[in-house]
């Protein structure tokens, strides 16, 4: 089930149905589909707007709905969107997140796991009752947990210790006190995805799904945060982080214990070296190493030049 139409079992969502919650007091109502920042690639955003620094960005982006914005922006607000105000207009948001999570968890308690007759769970594997889809010829290996929120499509394998659909690290304010973030997205394995021992793919946070493209291989002890997009035929080698909200494009390679920053694109074909920090996009095609990461011969010559070869 996609998240719109878990978002449509979870019933409709409007700004005046919080009005108070974290302190916010509506001024104009609208409908919302998920919490999000500007930045949340899917419709219907409810975000929060603390600065006039991006207040020209929030009028004119497509997917926003409603802000949660300071006394002082509010009137500067589009006339489209719905406008609440808070003193906080993060920790107002992260009050309705929290509650929006609960009524969409309880939602996808509703949706009983379905597993495909031809694929094969292991006696010691855990697959949640609820809220889980696995396709024809999957492998759940021995100690893989397989959490709410996850689809695994034709094909897919497992090994010792996958963890699919864990929570992903994004600190809030909660009720008072710092919390992890609940997730309202999924995961999604596309068909020949092969996961090694202990690696651990995050749900998405605001909604939709962190994708692992098809036939996408992961060696052991890769991390894979929230709301990533990851493409076909990629290899992603031991002890890899890829961080919240990276895209990685086609037959991509990601060389061991690489780290990828949050928010960064990686073009097709693309190759990050071992232990490459990567901190900004990289080109199609292009091979990057170091730390932070460069182009691989520009970092060849700046090694040859501080060795004095």
């Amino acid at each position: 089930m996609s998240d719109a139409s878990l978002a449509e079992a979870a019933g409709a969502e409007t700004l005046g149905a919080y009005d108070g919650v974290g302190g916010l007091k509506v001024l104009r109502d609208a409908a919302f589909a998920v919490t999000g920042k500007l930045s949340t690639p899917l419709p219907g955003v409810l975000a929060p707007l603390r600065s006039e620094r991006y207040l020209d960005e929030a009028n004119a982006c497509a997917n926003l709905a409603a802000v949660i914005t300071t006394p002082a922006l509010a009137e500067r607000i589009d006339g489209r969107l719905g406008v609440a105000v808070a003193s906080e207009p993060d920790a107002a948001h992260a009050e309705v997140h929290a509650r929006l999570a609960v009524r969409r968890a309880a939602a996808l308690k509703a949706r009983p796991t379905r597993i495909h007759p031809t694929a094969e769970v292991d006696s010691s594997a855990s697959v949640a009752p609820y809220g889980v889809e696995i396709g024809p010829n999957v492998y759940v290996g021995p100690r893989s947990v397989v959490l709410p929120g996850s689809t695994l499509e034709a094909g897919v394998v497992l090994h010792v210790g996958a963890v699919i659909g864990v929570a992903g690290f994004q600190a809030a304010r909660v009720a008072g006190r710092q919390a992890i973030a609940a997730q309202l997205g999924g995961v999604r394995l596309g068909q020949g995805v092969e996961l090694l021992a202990d690696v651990a793919v995050a749900r998405a946070l605001f909604g939709g799904e962190t994708c692992v493209g098809r036939e996408t291989l992961a060696d052991c002890h890769v991390y894979i945060a929230h709301d990533c997009r990851i493409g076909a035929r990629v290899q992603i080698c031991a002890l890899a982080n890829i961080l919240g909200r990276v895209e990685i494009g086609d037959d991509a390679y990601v060389g061991p214990s690489a780290v990828v920053v949050n928010g960064a694109r990686i073009g097709a074909g693309a190759k990050l070296t071992m232990g490459a920090v990567v901190t900004r996009d990289v080109d199609a095609g292009a091979t990057v190493t170091g730390n932070f990461a460069i182009e691989h011969h520009r970092f060849l010559d700046h090694l040859r030049a501080i060795r004095g070869a």
